[in-house]
């Protein structure tokens, strides 16, 4: 499968490393140093599995800048981008999210969009009536363990 990962921090990383054993992976993110990083296999945040995985796996993996490249072929976008809470506003701030989910409707709206991003209770319904799309769907993040 064509899979595009929006975010390359520890959920995003984790899951493109993962999902390009067996399956071609872009990985999109903002910080042109994390993507020269990726791309010399070198992980950019300290995870013993994921350094071993990009230096001696055979991965499908490629990280770009360019969200139109890696969106517009793929079958699946998993979004895993920052969604920082305020506890003094009781208030997630998902604007990441909804900035990769414009994206992926302006270059591919027949993907299946995949949440990662730790989301507020009720916010895949809302942001699917605002956006009239019914490829958006929440995963939870997970623990390795």
């Amino acid at each position: 499968m064509k899979i595009a990962v929006a975010g390359t921090g520890y959920v995003g990383l984790s899951l493109a490393t993962l999902l390009a054993q067996h399956n071609e992976v872009k990985a999109v993110d903002i910080i042109p140093e994390k993507v020269e990083l990726i791309n010399k296999k070198l992980s950019p945040i300290q995870d013993d599995y994921i350094e071993k995985y990009l230096a001696e796996k055979e991965l499908n993996l490629v990280a770009t800048l360019d969200a139109e490249l890696a969106y517009k072929d793929a079958e699946f976008v998993i979004i895993a981008a920052p969604t920082n809470y305020d506890s003094k506003k009781n208030f997630f701030d998902t604007s990441a999210v909804e900035a990769v989910i414009k994206l992926v409707m302006e270059y591919n709206p027949n993907a299946i969009m995949v949440i990662k991003s730790t989301i507020p209770v009720g916010y895949t319904k809302s942001i699917r009536e605002k956006t009239g799309s019914k490829n958006i769907i929440f995963s939870p993040e997970f623990l390795r363990e």
